[in-house]
């Protein structure tokens, strides 16, 4: 079985950066050495996620996915009043989905009619919906998505609040409303649950929880290379450290990082 990982990004600190972004990197994070992350851990696939502060210019993450088409898909961010026909022109250059970051954004009226005819094209295009979001705005937005027919997909953990932990209500009830044929949660970034081992801590109990809820074979993996705003602490070595420790040399821990992944994204395994 091939091994993904699931969430990781590529940028070049001579190139700008959306006016209102909330992080400007002063590094450079270059997909030839995303790639030798991948082939020193054994993984086979990598999905690049294009970073709030490149905002909907994808050209960056595009031009890596080129030079790697056998080992690359990605997710892109756009505008939801994009057409179809953009839309599918990304679609053959790799890109699998389209991701919404909301952290420091209102929360998006999925109901408007613009809204509804982004989200019928990316379902009719086979594409996922990414969302990095408190789980709060996920239970406002979960009554607009329920007949959305493509796959919804959790950014880290399901973004457990670091104060409130897993006990959460907003996370429980988020939780509980998970339909395992639709979700996806991504238990990936444990570092952006709380610091040091309260992060670790959170996101041992959050997989506990989504297990009980048999997301099983939901659940995928991603480094969140290289670990925007915790650079200094986190490395990809530690992320799969963590990684085995969270999940050991189980069949779950097979399925997260091959079966599910593959499916996901449409990859050989």
């Amino acid at each position: 079985m091939k091994k993904v990982d699931t969430h990781a990004h590529i940028f070049d600190a001579s190139k700008s950066v959306v006016a209102d972004a909330r992080y400007r990197p002063g590094y450079t994070a270059s997909v030839e050495r995303y790639i030798e992350h991948l082939d020193e851990h054994g993984f086979d696939y990598g999905v690049l996620i294009q970073p709030s502060f490149l905002g909907s210019d994808n050209t960056q993450m595009l031009a890596a996915i080129a030079r790697y088409p056998d080992r690359l898909k990605g997710i892109a961010v756009v505008s939801e009043d994009t057409d179809i026909e953009t839309l599918r022109s990304l679609k053959q250059q790799g890109i699998e989905g389209v991701r919404l970051n909301l952290f420091g954004k209102p929360i998006p009226d999925l109901t408007q009619v613009s809204w509804q005819i982004f989200l019928s094209n990316i379902a009719q295009l086979g594409w996922q919906l990414e969302l990095h979001c408190p789980p709060a705005y996920m239970l406002h937005m979960m009554p607009a998505l329920q007949h959305h027919q493509g796959a919804i997909v959790l950014d880290h953990f399901g973004r457990v609040d670091p104060q409130l932990g897993v006990h959460d209500p907003d996370f429980l009830k988020l939780l509980d409303a998970l339909d395992p044929e639709r979700y996806w949660v991504k238990v990936s970034g444990y570092y952006r649950l709380g610091a040091a081992d309260q992060g670790k801590d959170n996101a041992r109990e959050a997989l506990k929880l989504l297990l009980d809820r048999n997301m099983q074979s939901q659940l995928v993996w991603g480094s969140d290379w290289p670990h925007t705003q915790h650079e200094q602490e986190i490395s990809y070595q530690a992320t799969v450290a963590f990684m085995n420790e969270l999940l050991g040399e189980t069949e779950l821990k097979d399925n997260i990082l091959g079966k599910n992944p593959c499916l996901l994204y449409s990859l050989q395994s």
